[in-house]
């Protein structure tokens, strides 16, 4: 947006397809309905099958673990926020200088970021503007303004609360922490041209049939306003230097043909994974090796209360309307004299969205598997029925998800994977991810607390799921990690010999590359990072010209 309102003539090269018929409209139609049955058909995601990763525990797996969906944030025109469920906090202030406040961990490579919060809140402040976020800084806890202050209200006054997040958020405040309805990017009146939301629920993990809620699109919009081109099923496959200059970028439409565009500046924004992959592709040079290092994916703890008496209501109204940051707080009550236990200086859980079920189509699943024990001859008979219209899961679920912090270690990469390749014959991304003692310190901590909330909400049943059923296991279920919060890989700071990227997000060995996503984040917060993946964006981008 930033280089083309400044006259820069600018090509968008998107891998995906693009699902809005004429980005210059203010509000776009769409080809999005609630896309229940497309979101498990790889709709506007990686194929699987076709474009793959591979996965391992640590580089002494000699082979992948797992080949196929890893980490499966959307390729499309508009990015991952196409399906996001547009929560907006904002990362803290111990977040950007971390190192100072916080000291070191054991392992990890902390660092401050080029910069201070207090630098990057006009940016919050703008890009809050810009795509339309919905709340009430009033309602937002001492906790959160100390670290976060803030000087103005929000654009939009805060939406109408999803029940399932409202009854989580008792039961936090009977738990004595501070809930809080979270700031959205979802509209609750008229705005920038798009319609109120209509609390459908089909947001996190589905695209919005009426354009209700923001993302990305603003800019990208902005941005074609301006004069910006976007090519839609445009894969870059390499980024072409001479010397320390960048000269264009090589890509390949969707019938195999391949082409160059030439270029002043090239700007990596594919996400963490995917830039990384992109660096490695093109041969970067990388005299430090820190390319792909320190990959960051936050540490997911999961509550869940069942609810016999009544049905919690989770799946009406937006996606989730509360969160609770008490955990983020290193200073939680008994959280250093844990950390001390388990010989660490601090360790940090995260933010918490409050109020989450499953889908339709998951509960369906899960029973599915059940038929062969209740009802082997009619796996899909009148049992099934029985199970989906008293919907014990579905409809009696109301979850807690704690995206804890994810410290930046080196052994955490992003590679190439020297045997598997897409349908293209291109090496895939090789990630190598397993949790320091940070992340399964913390949650342990955390877990029972996280259980006690359910339980205070009125939860018949509960508990908390861990990411780490077994030391070899990174997450319940021997499933791989699947958030959508990636960072690192091609991180900023001012010593060469352990970043990628300097203050601005330019890379460091070439004069006109810049990366703008969140591969450039030092350390990972514990909050959704998707308005500081734009903020930091926004800032870097007017230094660029």
């Amino acid at each position: 947006m930033t280089l083309a309102q400044r006259g820069l003539d600018v090509v968008v090269l998107e891998k995906g397809d693009s699902w809005f018929d004429d980005l210059a409209k203010s509000d776009p139609r769409t080809r999005f309905s609630n896309d229940d049955l497309k979101r498990n058909r790889a709709f506007a995601r990686p194929d699987p099958d076709s474009d793959p990763r591979t996965y391992r525990w640590t580089a002494r797996d000699k082979e992948p673990r797992h080949v196929g969906e890893v980490q499966s944030l959307l390729q499309t025109v508009g990015g991952g926020t196409v399906h996001w469920g547009a929560d907006t906090p904002r990362y803290w202030d111990i977040d950007f200088e971390k190192l100072s406040l916080l000291g070191p961990a054991p392992g990890a490579e902390i660092s401050n970021w080029p910069f201070t919060y207090a630098e990057i809140a006009p940016f919050y402040d703008e890009v809050e503007e810009l795509i339309g976020v919905a709340g009430d800084v009033s309602s937002l806890p001492e906790l959160v303004l100390r670290h976060a202050p803030r000087d103005r209200p929000l654009p939009m006054p805060a939406g109408p609360a999803q029940y399932s997040s409202a009854l989580a958020a008792v039961g936090c405040s009977r738990f004595g922490l501070h809930p809080f309805p979270v700031p959205m990017a979802i509209n609750s009146r008229p705005y920038d041209g798009r319609p109120v939301c209509n609390n459908c629920n089909f947001c996190s993990g589905y695209g919005c049939p009426i354009n209700a809620r923001s993302g990305a699109l603003a800019p990208l919009r902005k941005a074609v306003l301006a004069g910006a081109e976007v090519r839609p099923l445009a894969r870059a496959v390499g980024v072409l230097t001479s010397g320390r200059k960048v000269t264009g970028v090589r890509w390949a439409d969707d019938n195999g043909g391949t082409h160059t565009e030439a270029a002043d500046i090239v700007v990596l924004a594919a996400m963490a994974i995917e830039s990384s992959r992109l660096a490695k592709l093109s041969n970067l040079p990388d005299p430090h090796a820190t390319v792909g290092t320190c990959l960051m994916m936050h540490w997911f703890t999961d509550g869940t209360g069942i609810f016999l008496d009544y049905s919690p209501g989770a799946e009406r109204g937006r996606s989730i309307t509360h969160d609770c940051d008490d955990f983020a707080d290193p200073d939680y009550p008994g959280a250093r004299e844990a950390a001390r236990a388990a010989g660490l200086p601090y360790f940090r859980g995260g933010g918490m969205e409050l109020g989450g079920s499953q889908s339709l189509l998951d509960e369906a699943s899960t029973y599915r598997g059940l038929m062969p024990i209740i009802s082997p001859s009619k796996p899909f008979g009148a049992e099934f029925k029985r199970l989906m219209r008293a919907s014990i899961l579905r409809n009696r679920l109301c979850g807690i998800s704690m995206m804890g912090e994810d410290l930046p270690y080196r052994t955490n990469t992003v590679d190439l994977d020297p045997k598997v390749r897409d349908f293209a014959g291109v090496p895939v991304a090789r990630i190598t991810y397993s949790p320091g003692a940070h992340e399964l310190a913390a949650q342990r901590f955390y877990m029972p607390r996280i259980a006690q909330i359910m339980r205070e909400a009125g939860a018949t049943y509960a508990t908390a799921v861990s990411n780490a059923e077994s030391s070899e296991t990174p997450v319940a279920g021997n499933a791989v990690p699947s958030t959508q919060h990636v960072m690192g890989g091609l991180r900023m700071g001012t010593d060469e010999t352990v970043s990628c990227t300097d203050a601005v997000g330019r890379y460091h060995q070439l004069d006109n590359l810049f990366v703008a996503d969140g591969s450039v984040f030092p350390t990972s917060g514990g909050h959704n990072p998707t308005l500081t993946i734009m903020a930091t964006a926004l800032r870097n981008s007017r230094r660029w010209v």
